[in-house]
This record gives C-alpha cells, sequence and structure tokens, in this order.
C-alpha cells in the first residue's frame, strides 16, 4: 500500500495535533520570547557580496559589533577592499576574497584559502548574499539574461552552500544563511527571472533544512531572510518603489534585523515582520479570481527611470 491505513491515519493526525501544540507553546513560544543572542566574538563569518550594498553593512555589523572576523567576498575588487579598509581602520577584523559566485572552483579556492589561514580556519556563518537583479518580460530578456540571472542568484547560492557545509557536517556546527525577498514567494510582472531565482533559493533552504535534519544535523542552524524593497543601490535604476502599505526599508533598520535574525538562530524572518501576512498567511487564499484584485489593492510597484512601470 501506497499509504497508512485510515485508523493509522487518524492515529497520526492526532498525534501531530498534540505535538504541534506541545512544541508551539513550550519551545517556540518561549524561544521567541526569552531568547538569547548567540554570541559570535572571534568566529568567522563568510559573507558574499559583501563589498557594496546589504552586504557591507551586514558586514561592518559582524565585525564592529559582535566582534567576529568577517571574510568579505565579491566580485568587485575595488569595493571589497574599501570595505574591508573601512572595518579594520575602525578597529574591526576584515578579510577580502575576490570571487566570482557564480563559478565553483572560485569558491571552492577561497574556502581553502580561509581553512588554511591560520587568523582564520573554521567558518562558524555562512551568509550567502550576491546577487544580481534582473528584471524584464520574458519575451524582452535574452537566453544570456536568464543564464546570467541563475548562474549568480540560484548557482551562485548552492555553490556558496556546498563550499563551506562539509566542514561543518564534519564539526557538526555552523551556520547556513540565506538572504532572500518578497520575490522569493510572489511571482509578478517583469519578474520571470529574478523571482524564479529567488523561488529556487526559497526551495532549496527547505531541502537543505530537511537534508540536516535527516542526518541528526540540528546543530546546523538555516536561516532564511526576505527583505521588502531596501534603500541601496540595488534598486537605483528604480524611482522610489511603492505600495499601499510598506514603505521603502532604511537600509540600518534592515541590516540590523538581518544581524538580530541570525544571532538568535531563526527559522525565517521577514523584513518588515508585517509583510510575512502577504508572504504566508494570505497566500493560501490565492485564486484565479483574487490576484488581478491582490495587485491592484496592495499596488507593490517600482517604476524605471525610464518611465516605464515595473510591478514585483
Amino acid at each position: 500500500m501506497g499509504r497508512a491505513s485510515l485508523p493509522l491515519q487518524i492515529l497520526f493526525t492526532i498525534k501531530f495535533s498534540v505535538l504541534y501544540l506541545f512544541v508551539f507553546l513550550f519551545q517556540d513560544i518561549p524561544r521567541v520570547l526569552f531568547g538569547r543572542k548567540k554570541k559570535v566574538a572571534g568566529q568567522v563569518v563568510v559573507i558574499t557580496g559583501s563589498g557594496m550594498g546589504m552586504g557591507k553593512e551586514v558586514a561592518k555589523k559582524f565585525a564592529l559589533r559582535q566582534g567576529a572576523k568577517v571574510c568579505i567576498l565579491d566580485i568587485n575588487e575595488k569595493e571589497g577592499l574599501r570595505t574591508m579598509e573601512e572595518i579594520t581602520e575602525a578597529g574591526g577584523f576584515a578579510q577580502f576574497f575576490r570571487c566570482d559566485v557564480s563559478k565553483a572552483n572560485e569558491l571552492e579556492d577561497v574556502a581553502s584559502r580561509i581553512y588554511k589561514d591560520p587568523a582564520l580556519g573554521f567558518v562558524n556563518i555562512v551568509v550567502a548574499n550576491a546577487a544580481i537583479l534582473k528584471f524584464g518580460e520574458a519575451t524582452t530578456l535574452t537566453y544570456d539574461d536568464y543564464k546570467l540571472n541563475n548562474d549568480v542568484n540560484i548557482l551562485g547560492h548552492i555553490y556558496t552552500v556546498k563550499a563551506f557545509l562539509p566542514k561543518m557536517i564534519e564539526a557538526k556546527q555552523g551556520h547556513i544563511v540565506s538572504i532572500g525577498s518578497i520575490c522569493s514567494h510572489f511571482g509578478d510582472y517583469t519578474g520571470t527571472a529574478y523571482c524564479a531565482a529567488k523561488f529556487a533559493c526559497r526551495g532549496f533552504m527547505e531541502a537543505l533544512h530537511c537534508e540536516l535534519l535527516e542526518k541528526g544535523l540540528e546543530q546546523i542552524a538555516v536561516t532564511s531572510i526576505y527583505p521588502y524593497f531596501v534603500k541601496t543601490n540595488f534598486i537605483s535604476n528604480f524611482e522610489e518603489p511603492y505600495s499601499t502599505y510598506w514603505d521603502v526599508v532604511p537600509l540600518e533598520v534592515a541590516t540590523d534585523e538581518i544581524v538580530d535574525a541570525i544571532l538568535y538562530e531563526r527559522l525565517s524572518h521577514y523584513i518588515p515582520g508585517s509583510i510575512k501576512l502577504l508572504c504566508v498567511y494570505m497566500k493560501w487564499m490565492t485564486t484565479k479570481g483574487t490576484i488581478p484584485i491582490g495587485r491592484k489593492v496592495f499596488n507593490i510597484t517600482c517604476k524605471p527611470k525610464t518611465g516605464e512601470v515595473k510591478q514585483v
């Protein structure tokens, strides 16, 4: 038989309901209310795409506020070195490694160099943050656009994790962090490349979490973070994004929340928290008829400086 008998189904449903309620009341709620941030002073934190934007600010916060040893991985050598210099001049520890995350061999080489460096060694936290922004209609985006999008936004994510995960499994400790987006939950106009990539990364992280649980490696934490539009150069080609309910998130606010979510080892975190209502709890209400209405009501739009409206 491909499934359990009806009596067993009823039994397991009751068992699941009781266990779910117990865990929710006596583990999850206390963890949210009374949980403590973990200490990362002296630990090694690798952050891809940390030469600019959110990655840069997260790197600075880990190095200067938390006392971590930060490894800045970025394809942009000029900005990566600048971030390293800003951190070291302020009294923090940082090293820069030029790296194209779309190339697995470069990530493997960087990982090897970090492990062999006596000042670094074991990597405690890996933040997969590097991304590029590819928006356009499916008929106008080129095959190369889709390939570059997938190479950086999907494979770069996976390659980053694969480069550092084996040592974490060996040590039975570590933390994998994925920087996603609201586009990890909703596809929309001009998002066939970027949204597809963010969906893929969410699926990868959920599957990875289950894989670690299956191996009995609960000690390796996984965290997925889903920000709304954040005030960075990443959206500099657009006019101020707009929605009925949410404003653009200031960079300082977003990066503070990212660092806190990592230190609390949250499984997922939405920025702002209220957008979880849209991404998770209202998703089940989506129907063919409600999608056009929802798009008009929530009206999440970003207008390129060329004048064409792009809705995401």
